[in-house]
């Protein structure tokens, strides 16, 4: 008699090779079934720019001069006037506030705020005001700014405008 069992010890050894190699014949329809086509990440930073100010755009706007064939020359200085002014001459000096001073030597600085709340550097010679004014004088408690006033009949008159220290955050 012959033995007619047959040995099956070699027939889950061929399933898991034939799977195998189907998987390594066709790689590429395995990976696609396991990515997401939504989210594509190579992993590498990518810059936004939405929401954020440009980094290669300057703080200063630069107004180029043109000349104006039919403008009266008042009007073009007053147009070259209006393109850049400084913050101390963009209020009154009556709207500045005193807030410190500084003597030292020679030298002496004075610091005021606008009524925006920045605050600056003043010196002897310093413009200050809307009316063209100039520091003057600085002292140890107060700073005298020399303004140039137009009149309704067109003519100049200097006038003294003095800024007072105030002590302990009072009035004058």
């Amino acid at each position: 008699m012959q033995n007619r069992t047959k040995k099956r010890s070699n027939h889950p050894f061929k399933w898991v090779a034939a799977a195998l190699v189907v998987l390594f014949l066709f790689p590429v329809t395995a990976v696609v079934y396991c990515a997401d086509p939504g989210d594509v990440d190579t992993g590498t930073y990518r810059y936004n720019p939405e929401g954020k100010p440009d980094p290669f755009k300057p703080f200063i706007k630069i107004v180029e001069k043109g000349k104006s064939a039919g403008k009266a020359p008042d009007t073009q200085l007053i147009e070259e006037r209006a393109a850049f002014i400084p913050p101390l001459q963009r209020f009154s000096t009556e709207e500045f506030r005193l807030t410190g001073i500084v003597l030292t030597g020679a030298k002496r600085f004075a610091m005021v705020e606008t009524p925006e709340g920045k605050r600056y550097l003043l010196r002897r010679n310093t413009r200050i005001g809307i009316n063209e004014g100039r520091v003057i004088k600085i002292l140890s408690d107060s700073v005298v700014v020399l303004e140039k006033i137009k009149d309704f009949e067109g003519n100049t008159n200097t006038e003294r405008i003095i800024l007072t220290l105030r002590k302990n955050g009072g009035n004058p």
